[in-house]
Parts: structure tokens; C-alpha cells; sequence
């Protein structure tokens, strides 16, 4: 695949950093969380890889071990990971 062509393809307008941290999902109102790994993350979303894909929700609170807690909104799903827009 040529440059121009993987370029093209990336639908995303800001570039996100590598990270491998540790997080919880938060939901039901702080009474329900499930680990997972924060795989990369920028200003704007994410890609995570939760403990349990199919009882991952798709509004939470992300709050890694170091950090702030981001509130998020799932945009989409493939495999074991899942892709979330911070709102």
C-alpha cells in the first residue's frame, strides 16, 4: 500500500500515542467496573481492550491507575477491542 493510500484510509485527524496502562471501566452509576488494558490514546478517544468485550457498556467512565478519568462513549467494536470518543 503506497502513502497516499494508507493516508488516505486513516480516518482519524489526531494521532494517538502507544501507551499499554491499566484502567477500569466505571458504569451503573460508579457501582458496577471491569478492568482493561488503555492500548493507545489521544486528546480525543481511544482504543481499549476490556476484560469482558460483550458486557462492556457503551457509555462509562474511564479512569486508568495514573491519569484522569475521561468519560466515554464506545464508537465502535471489533474483536476484543473497542474503539471510545472521550465526551
Amino acid at each position: 500500500m503506497s502513502d497516499v493510500a494508507a493516508a488516505s484510509s486513516e480516518r482519524r485527524n489526531k494521532s494517538r500515542r502507544r501507551v499499554l496502562k491499566r484502567a477500569l471501566i466505571v458504569f451503573q452509576g460508579g457501582h458496577c467496573s471491569m478492568r482493561c488494558q488503555v492500548l493507545n490514546i489521544s486528546d480525543v478517544g481511544a482504543l481499549l481492550m476490556p476484560s469482558d468485550i460483550l458486557l462492556c457498556p457503551s457509555e462509562f467512565v474511564l479512569k486508568p491507575e495514573v491519569g484522569d478519568r475521561r468519560n466515554c462513549e464506545v464508537v465502535w467494536r471489533k474483536g476484543t477491542t473497542v474503539g471510545v470518543r472521550f465526551v
